[in-house]
C-alpha cells in the first residue's frame, strides 16, 4: 500500500467519473502533509492533472506542469478548483516529487482560489 507524500505525483484510480469531476486513472498532486497519511488517515488531499489544457492562463484555477517533470509524458495542468479527498488504496504509483518552484506555485494558486 502506498503512504502518499506531500507534493508527490501518483497516478490514482478516479473512477467513476461524475460530474466535472475527472474520471479514470490520471497523474494527482498529494497536497495534504505526508504526516497525515503515515499516521494512519485513509485518505489524502489530492489535485488531479489534466493533458486538455487552456488557452489562456488561468491562474489560480489552473497551473501548467510542464511535460517531463515527474515523468509526465505531455504538458498538463493542475486543476485547482477540483481538490478532492480521496482513500489512499487507489493510489497506483508513485511518479515522484514536484521541483521547488512548482511547489511554491500551486501553493500560491490554492491560497488565492481558497481566498485565504
Amino acid at each position: 500500500m502506498i503512504l502518499p507524500k506531500r507534493w508527490h505525483v501518483y497516478t490514482v484510480d478516479l473512477e467513476p467519473r461524475i460530474g466535472t469531476k475527472p474520471g479514470k486513472q490520471r497523474p494527482c498532486i498529494c497536497i495534504q502533509p505526508s504526516e497525515f497519511c503515515a499516521a494512519g488517515l485513509g485518505s489524502a488531499l489530492i489535485i488531479p492533472l489534466t493533458t486538455n489544457l487552456q488557452s489562456e492562463d488561468t491562474f489560480p484555477i489552473r497551473v501548467r506542469i510542464p511535460k517531463g517533470t515527474c515523468g509526465l509524458e505531455k504538458d498538463s495542468e493542475a486543476l485547482i478548483e477540483q481538490i478532492l479527498a480521496w482513500d489512499t488504496s487507489l493510489f497506483k504509483q508513485d511518479l515522484g516529487m514536484l521541483p521547488e518552484g512548482l511547489q511554491e506555485i500551486l501553493k500560491a494558486a490554492i491560497k488565492d482560489f481558497l481566498d485565504l
